[in-house]
C-alpha cells in the first residue's frame, strides 16, 4: 500500500468535488488517462442525492471519456477472446 496518495486518486477527488472550480475539474478529468467507469457514471447520472448539478462542461467531457473507455474495453475483450479451433480435443 502506498504511503502517499496516487495522482489518479487525487485527480478523481478533484473531479468529483462540487466545491472545486469548473476549469480545475475539467483539467483533472482530462489528465486521468483511464478514469473508472463508476466515477464517470456518477458524473453522468442525475440523482436526487446530489445537491449541486454537475456543470455541463464536466458532464460533456465525462460522456466522451465514458464512451472512449467502453469502446476500449470492448476492443480489449475482443483481443483476449479465446481462439476456437476445429479440433474437438483442443490440440
Amino acid at each position: 500500500m502506498p504511503k502517499f496518495m496516487l495522482p489518479e486518486t487525487a485527480l478523481a477527488r478533484v473531479v468529483e468535488d462540487d466545491q472545486a472550480p469548473i476549469r480545475a475539474r475539467v483539467k483533472a478529468l482530462e489528465q486521468i488517462a483511464h478514469p473508472s467507469l463508476c466515477m464517470l457514471r456518477r458524473l453522468l447520472v442525475n440523482s436526487a442525492k446530489r445537491k449541486k448539478r454537475v456543470p455541463s462542461k464536466v458532464r460533456a467531457l465525462a460522456a466522451l471519456k465514458y464512451a472512449r473507455e467502453v469502446q476500449l474495453r470492448k476492443i480489449n475483450a475482443a483481443k483476449k477472446a479465446p481462439i476456437v479451433s476445429d479440433n474437438p480435443l483442443g490440440i
